[in-house]
C-alpha cells in the first residue's frame, strides 16, 4: 500500500519573465539542428477582438512579450480568477524557414486552456486542455517570406479536465491563469520523419538486458523501403546498434520496432546515482532525406510488491512531497531555471527521493531535472474530485495517452495515475484508462489517490489514498 503525500512543496519567489524585445524572426537552437526556439517575438493584444487573428489587423496597441507568459499580472497571493476568465489573442510574425520540400511543425508545450492556432488567416489547429502539448503543422498555409501566426487563447471555465464542475474556477485544488505558459518550438522536418521514439529497457537486472525501441514514422508520401537505425549511446560512445528495413506503402503514421541487444554492463539509475544514456534513432527513406531523433533513458527496475517498494532489486523507502507548478507573480508561466530550482529544493534541500505531480502533468523542464537529479516521479492526468460527461471523459483518456507518450522514456517516472485525484466509482472509465496505460507502456504500474480507504471499484495496480489524519 502506497500512501500519497499530503504536503505541497513551497514555490520559491520568482522574477516575472516578460517584456523582452520583439524578435523579427525565429532563433535557431543550435543543439537541435532544424529546431528553432519560438518563445521570443510574440505580441500580446489582451482581450480577443473578432478579426484580431487575421493579417492586416492593427496591432499597434499590442505589447511585445516573451513566452512563457500569463495573460494578466499576478501578485504574491490573492489571485482573482475573474481577471483571466476570458478570451485573449497572441500574434507573431516570422520568416518562412528555408528548406524546399520540408514540412514545418509548431510545437506547443502548454496553452491554458483552449487554443486556436491561425496561420495567415487560416485556422490550422485547435486544442483543449492546458497541461499537455500538441503539434500544429504549418506546411500547407505557409507563404514565401513573411508569415503571421496567431493564437486565440480561451481561458474561461470550460468543460475540459480538470474544469467543468458547477463550482466554478475556485472549485479545484489550484488556480489556472491563462496564456501561452510553456515553451513553443518550430521544427523543420523531411517528408518522412520520426514523430516519436519509445526506448524501453527490458530485463534491466539481467546480463541479457536489452532496449526495445518503438519508433513512429510520419509520412507525407509513401516512401517504399526505408532504413531505421537505432543506437544506444553513452555520450559519444556506441554501446549497441541495430536496424530494420520496413516497406512503407502509404502515407500517415507507421510503427517500426528495433531491439538493441548485447548491451553488457551498464550503470543503473537511482536517486543516489541517476545514470543516463541516450538512444539515437534515424530513418533514411530511399531517395529521401534522413531524420534523427534522440531520447534519454535510464536503466532501472522499480517494482511494488506486497512487502514494499523495490528499486533495482533492493527494498527502498520512499520519502516525498506533492508539487504544484504555481509560482508567485508568474503563475504557471515559470521558465526552465525556476522549474529546475523547484526540483533542486525537493531533492537537495528537503531530501526527497520522490515527487507526486499533483494533479496534472508538469513542465518538461521540471521532469528533465528529476531525471538528472535522481528524483522519482508519480505522474498523473489533470483532475480533482470531478468527472464530467462522455465528452469530458474522452478528453481525460486523451490526456492519459498524451501524458504517457510524452514521458514514458523518463527513468524518473515510476508510476502512472490512471484515476483522477479523489474520485470514486467510474469503474469502466478507469478500467479503460488502465488498459490504455498498459498498451502504451507495459513497464510501469498504475495508481491513483483515493479520498477514502476503500477498495470499491478499484481498477489500478498500486493502491494509494490521501491520509489527512
Amino acid at each position: 500500500m502506497l500512501r500519497s503525500g499530503v504536503l505541497a512543496a513551497a514555490a520559491v519567489p520568482a522574477v516575472l519573465s516578460g517584456g523582452a524585445a520583439l524578435a523579427a524572426d525565429i532563433e535557431p537552437d543550435a543543439s537541435s539542428g532544424r529546431e528553432y526556439n519560438f518563445n521570443r517575438g510574440w505580441l500580446f493584444g489582451g482581450l480577443y477582438t473578432p478579426g484580431s487573428e487575421k493579417p492586416g489587423f492593427d496591432e499597434s496597441r499590442f505589447n511585445p512579450v516573451t513566452v512563457p507568459h500569463t495573460v494578466t499580472s499576478l501578485s504574491w497571493s490573492g489571485w482573482n480568477p475573474s481577471r483571466w476568465q476570458n478570451v485573449f489573442i497572441y500574434r507573431k510574425h516570422f520568416q518562412r524557414p528555408s528548406g524546399s520540400g520540408s514540412r514545418v511543425m509548431l510545437d506547443f508545450d502548454g496553452v491554458m486552456t483552449s487554443a486556436t492556432v491561425v496561420l495567415n488567416g487560416h485556422v490550422i489547429s485547435t486544442h483543449q486542455g492546458g497541461y499537455l502539448g500538441w503539434t500544429a503543422e504549418l506546411t500547407h498555409h505557409l507563404q514565401p517570406g513573411k508569415n503571421l501566426v496567431a493564437v486565440i487563447v480561451d481561458d474561461r471555465w470550460l468543460p475540459v479536465p480538470p474544469s467543468g464542475s458547477r463550482l466554478g474556477p475556485r472549485g479545484v485544488d489550484w488556480l489556472q491563469p491563462g496564456g501561452i505558459y510553456r515553451d513553443v518550438r518550430l521544427r523543420v522536418v523531411p517528408q518522412v520523419f520520426l514523430s516519436d521514439v519509445f526506448a524501453r529497457p527490458v530485463n534491466v537486472l539481467s546480463s541479457g538486458r536489452s532496449v526495445s525501441v518503438a519508433a513512429t514514422l510520419d509520412a507525407a508520401r509513401a516512401p517504399g523501403r526505408v532504413t531505421v537505425t537505432a543506437a544506444l549511446m553513452d555520450g559519444s560512445r556506441t554501446i549497441a546498434a541495430a536496424s530494420a528495413h520496413p516497406v512503407i506503402r502509404s502515407t500517415g503514421t507507421h510503427g517500426v520496432h528495433v531491439e538493441l541487444r548485447g548491451i553488457g554492463s551498464v550503470g543503473l539509475w537511482s536517486p543516489e546515482s541517476p545514470r543516463l544514456y541516450s538512444v539515437r534513432v534515424t530513418v533514411r527513406p530511399h531517395g529521401g532525406r534522413a531524420h534523427t531523433m534522440t531520447v534519454r533513458i535510464g536503466f532501472r527496475e522499480a517494482v511494488f510488491r506486497l512487502d514494499g517498494f523495490f528499486l533495482n532489486g533492493q527494498r527502498y523507502k520512499i520519502f516525498g512531497l506533492n508539487r504544484h507548478q504555481l509560482f508567485p507573480y508568474t503563475g504557471m508561466a515559470a521558465p526552465a531555471r525556476l522549474q529546475r530550482r523547484d526540483a533542486e529544493i525537493l531533492r537537495r534541500d528537503l531530501n526527497c527521493n520522490m515527487v507526486r505531480c499533483s494533479h496534472y502533468p508538469q513542465s518538461p523542464h521540471f521532469l528533465d531535472a528529476c531525471d538528472e537529479l535522481g528524483m522519482m516521479v508519480w505522474q498523473e492526468p489533470p483532475g480533482w474530485a470531478h468527472v464530467g460527461n462522455a465528452a469530458w471523459q474522452h478528453l481525460f483518456l486523451r490526456d492519459v495517452r498524451d501524458m504517457i507518450i510524452r514521458d514514458r522514456n523518463r527513468p524518473s517516472v515510476i508510476m502512472w495515475a490512471t484515476r483522477l485525484n479523489e474520485t470514486d466509482g467510474h469503474a469502466p472509465l478507469y478500467g479503460a484508462a488502465r488498459r490504455l496505460a498498459r498498451r502504451l507502456d507495459p513497464s510501469r504500474p498504475t495508481t491513483a489517490a483515493m479520498a477514502t480507504h476503500s477498495l470499491a471499484d478499484w481498477s489500478e495496480d498500486v493502491f494509494g489514498f490521501n491520509d489527512y489524519r
